[in-house]
């Protein structure tokens, strides 16, 4: 008979007999206690994308430069990130010194091609190493005209020796970038230390130089404050790239080798701010110097004494004082997202001034001795040249049906008009300006890339067309006139467009126009012909087109047309000569040389390719 008590006791033992069978060790086993490992770090950029300062090598469309970003299949695992930028490019160049006995036909195609590696192992730090090629097809060595600015760079040596043993041509594989980031410094700080590429504003002062076939790279190091309104950036960087000695390459223009720059060392130093009410407006301030070492003196070979310097005539030792030259400036636009305006808004606006001060290290005698009483050292009364230049840029637009922009810029860069005195007033551009920024294109100098931001008054109308299905169109009218008649015109390059050589006794190269400086009275020679106001004309057409998500093409066309700035210039019958400070005849009009040939163009053809 099963009673209660025995269905109680059976219920029991089936319930607990298998438990009781298992082993100590296989109960603790039955409950595990879980455990979770810390997942593999996976960089934010590969869901994000590229923040902006790993793309500053390429230069492309916005729309080119998104997509290469945001694209998640070139990284390698969660932390490693390649990429691959392709630009091959045809240039053709026609006459653009205006000069009917050589007319300086270019055609070349330049490429760069740039292979780049990004490493992102933890939010600490991070890492970019950028291997670029640089060359003209087919040739020895890539474009140079340019790529030396009137300070900054023009201290770095670009001309290798031929007649060294160990020289290499100038067709160059090299490394672009090579930096390391560090982040979350105390109060939110960043370090970047190491060969990198800076661009700030609108690049009118430092940039990429990215339109050139080499561009421009910083060594130095950057500490940064980046918040969501405000930024704030100190910066250091040493123009040297090149390597100078027995096992190394030797440079022709060295500074560290060259007599005439013995002893020249060179510092950008400054800091570069931006304060943004969100959506309505950014305001950038800066300051930004560059410091070179004293020259030392020349020595006589036969005497072996230091020869009187003109630079400095009261020094033994040096030829030239230290020389500091100040930039400090601000830029105000409305142009909040990413040098793009806010979504909705139309009108768009830009505002930049900036003004120069520091020394050039020379020490100029003073002007009515020297004119008075040339052969009087003994009299000498000098003082430091100081610089004094500055420049304004406003530019605005206003975009109709989110298509259609009209644009205008007015751009004031200072000229000197006295090369007598201790101050000199033509504005020195530092590592720019280049090229211009996309979405404003060709907004500095044209696409001829024939003139620079000194002694320059630059009025031009732009009108852009885009189209999803049709790419990006643009039209430029650019007059470019003298700031003052008395200064020369400028290169890109910096570099006054001169035949003439550079007197000893002038510290500014002559200038372009001859007659157009002054004597040491202040007063302006006398001359026959007018010195001339307008430099040229230029009216760009360009076209830019997406092909596929990863390239797109640009097309452009440049018309230069000379006024009589030039044209005085070339066909003037009489010409000033600086040694005798008298005028005489031009050899070379008489003789039909280097006359005015007023028509000039640039052409282009180029391929982006982004990945």
């Amino acid at each position: 008979m099963f009673t209660k008590e025995r269905i109680w006791l059976l219920i029991t033992l089936v319930y607990f007999f298998p438990i009781t069978l298992l082993l100590p060790d296989e109960i603790e086993n039955a409950n595990p206690v879980k455990t979770t490992e810390p997942k593999p770090y996976v960089s934010p950029m590969k869901e994000k994308g590229l923040d902006p300062e790993f793309n500053r090598h390429m230069f492309v469309e916005p729309a080119l430069s998104k997509h290469s970003a945001t694209s998640s299949q070139f990284w390698l695992n969660d932390v490693l990130r390649f990429g691959l930028y392709l630009r091959p490019r045809q240039e053709s160049r026609y006459n653009l010194d205006f000069n009917a006995s050589d007319k300086g036909y270019v055609d070349r195609t330049l490429q760069t091609s740039s292979l780049y590696f990004l490493f992102d192992p933890s939010p600490f730090v991070q890492a970019k190493v950028t291997l670029q090629d640089a060359r003209v097809w087919g040739g020895e060595s890539p474009v140079t005209s340019g790529d030396l600015r009137a300070n900054f760079f023009s201290n770095t040596a670009d001309i290798y020796a031929r007649n060294q043993t160990n020289s290499v041509s100038l067709n160059q594989t090299s490394v672009r970038e090579a930096f390391v980031l560090l982040n979350k410094l105390p109060l939110s700080s960043k370090l970047q230390v190491g060969r990198q590429i800076w661009s700030y504003g609108d690049q009118r002062m430092i940039g990429g130089g990215n339109w050139t076939v080499n561009g421009l790279s910083f060594d130095g190091a950057r500490l940064m404050f980046n918040f969501e309104t405000v930024k704030i950036h100190f910066l250091m960087a040493r123009p040297y790239w090149t390597q100078s000695g027995p096992n190394g390459v030797v440079s022709a223009n060295d500074p560290k080798l060259n007599s005439s720059a013995n002893g020249t060392d060179t510092t950008l130093l400054g800091t570069y701010n931006s304060f943004t009410i969100p959506d309505w407006v950014t305001l950038d301030l800066y300051s930004l110097g560059i410091v070179r070492k004293w020259k030392k003196n020349t020595t006589n070979p036969i005497t072996g004494l230091p020869e009187i310097s003109q630079d400095d005539p009261l020094a033994s030792n040096r030829s030239r004082q230290n020389q500091n030259i100040i930039t400090t400036g601000f830029r105000l636009t409305n142009r909040t997202k990413g040098n793009f305006l806010p979504e909705g808004k139309a009108w768009d606006f830009t505002w930049e001034s900036a003004f120069q001060s520091g020394t050039s290290g020379r020490r100029i005698q003073d002007p009515y001795l020297k004119e008075y009483l040339p052969n009087e050292w003994d009299n000498l009364k000098t003082e430091r040249e100081k610089y004094t230049g500055q420049m304004h840029v406003f530019q605005s637009g206003y975009t109709f049906f989110k298509k259609l922009r009209l644009g205008g810029q007015i751009l004031y860069a200072s000229g000197d008009k006295n090369r007598s005195d201790a101050s000199l007033s033509t504005f020195q551009t530092l590592a720019n300006p280049r090229f211009g920024v996309i979405p404003y294109f060709n907004s500095v100098a044209g696409i001829a890339e024939n003139i620079n931001a000194q002694n320059l008054l630059s009025k031009s109308v732009s009108l852009t067309y885009s189209s999803e299905s049709y790419g990006e169109f643009q039209v430029t009218y650019f007059q470019n006139d003298k700031a003052e008649k008395q200064d020369a015109w400028y290169a890109i390059s910096g570099a006054a467009n001169s035949t003439a050589s550079i007197g000893e006794k002038n510290p500014y190269p002559v200038s372009s126009d001859k007659g157009s400086t002054e004597n040491y009275s202040n007063n302006s020679f006398s001359s026959p012909y007018a010195l001339g106001k307008r430099i040229y004309t230029e009216v760009d057409v360009t076209w830019h087109g997406q092909i596929n998500d990863f390239v797109s093409l640009w097309i452009g066309v440049g018309y230069l047309q000379a006024g009589d700035a030039v044209k005085n210039y070339r066909n003037n019958k009489i010409q000033y000569n600086n040694t005798t400070q008298s005028f005489e005849w031009n050899q070379n009009y008489l003789q039909g040389r280097n006359q005015l040939a007023k028509e000039a163009y640039m052409a282009y053809a180029q391929i982006n390719a982004a990945f």
